[in-house]
């Protein structure tokens, strides 16, 4: 009588192999978008600060200047930021308005895109802070 050998099924060991791997392989692709999105976040609030920073450096007195800074970079936000910026305009010399430096400083609270990185932030969202400073002539 011929004894017939068994023959493993090796079918459980890629399953359980994909179970274990496939969640660091999310967590490595969802964070390199979210890091993406942060820089490229980054880069339009650096963007829309210099812009404002230079509405501010050709106007002629300090109340309509601060307004038309403040203007201007409402008008560049891009429409997916959609909470408001915190916007901050000062002057190094307010006394004397065209003698100094004005520093426009904005900031944000971004979402994250995906729910997969949000423990890496105290309370759910990337604050983002956006510093540019010129002389005034």
């Amino acid at each position: 009588m011929k004894l017939r050998k068994r023959k493993r099924r090796e079918g459980g060991q890629s399953a359980v192999e994909m179970a274990l791997t496939l969640p660091l392989l999310l967590l490595l692709i969802f964070g390199m978008l979210e890091m993406g999105w942060l820089a490229s976040t980054r880069l339009v609030l650096d963007n829309i600060t210099r812009e404002g920073v230079r509405v501010g450096i050709v106007a002629t007195s300090a109340s309509a200047n601060t307004s038309d800074v403040i203007d201007r970079i409402n008008v560049m936000k891009p429409s997916y930021l959609k909470d408001p910026l915190t916007i901050t305009v000062t002057y190094s010399n307010p006394s004397s308005f065209r003698d100094g430096d004005i520093t426009v400083v904005t900031e944000y609270n971004l979402p994250p895109l995906t729910p997969l990185t949000a423990f890496l932030t105290e309370d759910g969202t990337f604050h983002l802070r956006s510093e540019c400073t010129m002389k005034m002539s």
